[in-house]
C-alpha cells in the first residue's frame, strides 16, 4: 500500500512546481559556507586556512617523519612534533602553523606528514626555516645529533610553483566547460547549452561550498575531483535534455508550447536512471573514502559531495532553466516577427482554429530511448465540438493536447 502511494506521488512529480524551493537550497548552502569562512577566519586570523586552501595552491612544505612506532604514545609524539615545528622561528621572528597532519602505515612503522604554509615569499628564507625545523625535530628524537638520513624528509612548494599550478587548474576547468558548451550547442539548442553550463557552474560552486563546510582541504586532488564531477554531471543532464528534444520533434513550428510540462515528463522518465546511476557510483566512492588512505580520502570526499550536487542540478535545476530560457527565446522571436510585419503581428485563422494533438505511444520499457517516437495529428477545432475526431481517436496513451487557445500540455481524459 505504501509502495503504491509512493508510485502515485512519483507519477505526479512536477519539478517545475518546486522551483522556489530547489533554487533556494543552493543559495542556503553557499551562505552557510560563507558563514563558516568568516567564523573560522575571524577566530584564527587566517582566511586561507578557513577556506581550506592547501599548500598546492599557496606554497608550503610537507615535512615527513618516518619510522614512528604505533603505540599508545604515538598521538602524544605527534603533538610534540607539531609543537616543535611551530616553535621554530625565522630571522624575522615568524612562525609556521601546521595546517594538516597525515598518518601512513608502512613496513618501517608509521610515517607522519606535517603540512604548513610559507611565511615568506623569499625561497632562501623558507629553505633556512625548513632546515631549522628539521634540525629541531631531529634533535627531539636523537639528542646526540646522529639523525638517520631517511628519518625526516620534506618537500617544499614555492609561491611561484603554487601560482603556476593554480593557473593551470583554472585553465583546465575553463577548457572543459567550453568544450561541453560547444558539444551541447551542436547537439541541442543554445538555450539548452546555456542551461547546462549554468547547472555545471552550480555544481562547481556547491561542491566548493560543501567542501568548505566539511573542512576538506582544497588542493590538486580537489581540482581533479571537480573535473570528474563536471563530466559526470553533464551526462545526467544530457540524458534528460535528449528526452526533451524527442518530445519537441513533433511540435516543431507550433506555438504556445508548455515547456514546463515537457520538462516535467522528461524528468520523471529519467529520474530513476539518474538516481540509480549516481547511487551505484557513490557506493564505490564511499568505500574508497572509508578504507583508503588520507590522500585517497582527499579525492573521494569531494567526489561524494559533487555527486550530490550534480544529481540535484540535473534533476531539479537544468530542466526548469531550459524551459524558462526556451520560453523567453520564443517570446523574443515572436516579438521580432510582429515588429517586422507593419509593426504588429499577424496570424492566420487556420492557426487560431486548429488544435494540435501529440500522441505519446505507451512503451513497455521506459529506458529504451530508441523506441520513443511521438506522433502528431491535426484536426479542426470544430470537429472536437461535434464529436468527430476526423479520422478516429488517436491511439496511444497518454495523449497531450494543446492549441493556441488551450496552451496547457496535459493529459487528455
Amino acid at each position: 500500500m505504501k509502495n503504491s502511494a509512493f508510485l502515485d506521488r512519483y507519477a505526479k512529480f512536477n519539478v517545475s512546481k518546486l522551483t522556489r524551493i530547489t533554487f533556494v537550497i543552493p543559495l542556503v548552502i553557499v551562505l552557510i559556507a560563507i558563514a563558516v569562512i568568516i567564523g573560522v577566519g575571524e577566530t584564527t586570523g587566517n582566511y586561507s586556512s578557513a577556506v581550506g586552501i592547501g599548500i598546492d595552491f599557496q606554497g608550503g612544505t610537507m615535512l615527513t617523519v618516518n619510522g614512528l612506532e604505533d603505540n599508545e604514545e604515538l598521538q602524544a609524539t605527534i603533538d610534540s612534533v607539531e609543537q616543535t615545528i611551530e616553535s621554530v622561528e625565522d630571522s624575522n621572528g615568524s612562525h609556521v602553523t601546521v595546517s594538516y597532519i597525515q598518518r601512513l602505515e608502512g613496513r618501517g612503522g608509521i610515517s607522519v606528514t606535517f603540512r604548513y604554509q610559507n611565511v615568506s615569499g623569499n625561497d632562501d628564507v623558507i629553505n633556512a626555516l625548513n632546515n631549522a625545523i628539521i634540525a629541531a625535530v631531529g634533535e627531539q628524537f636523537y639528542p646526540d645529533g646522529d639523525v638517520p638520513s631517511d628519518f625526516i624528509t620534506y618537500e617544499s612548494i614555492g609561491a611561484t610553483a603554487a601560482q603556476d599550478l593554480l593557473s593551470k587548474a583554472g585553465i583546465a576547468l575553463a577548457v572543459s566547460t567550453v568544450l561541453i558548451l560547444i558539444y551541447i550547442l551542436i547537439r541541442f539548442t543554445p538555450t539548452a547549452a546555456f542551461a547546462a553550463v549554468l547547472a555545471l557552474l552550480h555544481d562547481v560552486i556547491v561542491m566548493f561550498a560543501l567542501t568548505v563546510i566539511c573542512r576538506v582541504q582544497i588542493n590538486s586532488s580537489f581540482v581533479a575531483a571537480m573535473i570528474t564531477i563536471i563530466a559526470y554531471s553533464i551526462n545526467n543532464t544530457i540524458i534528460i535534455f535528449d528526452r526533451c528534444r524527442e518530445y519537441m520533434k513533433p511540435l516543431k513550428g507550433m506555438k504556445n508550447i508548455d515547456y514546463n510540462a515537457i520538462g516535467d515528463v522528461s524528468v520523471r522518465e529519467n529520474m530513476r536512471r539518474s538516481v540509480f546511476t549516481t547511487a551505484t557510483t557513490m557506493i564505490t566512492v564511499i568505500f574508497l573514502a572509508i578504507l583508503g588512505s588520507d590522500s585517497i580520502r582527499e579525492f573521494c570526499v569531494p567526489i561524494i559531495l559533487g555527486l550530490f550536487a550534480g544529481l540535484f542540478s540535473s534533476v531539479c535545476l537544468a530542466t526548469p532553466m531550459w524551459a524558462a530560457f526556451t520560453r523567453g527565446w520564443d517570446k523574443l522571436k515572436a516579438k521580432r516577427a510582429a515588429t517586422a510585419v507593419y509593426g504588429g503581428g499577424t496570424s492566420s485563422s487556420d492557426d487560431e482554429d486548429r488544435e494540435q494533438i501529440l500522441v505519446v505511444p505507451k512503451k513497455e520499457d521506459d529506458d529504451d530511448d530508441d523506441e520513443f517516437a511521438p506522433k502528431r495529428t491535426e484536426k479542426p477545432a470544430g470537429a472536437q465540438k461535434n464529436g468527430n475526431t476526423g479520422g478516429g481517436k488517436p491511439k496511444g496513451k497518454p495523449i497531450y493536447k494543446y492549441s493556441k487557445k488551450n496552451t496547457k500540455f496535459k493529459d487528455k481524459k
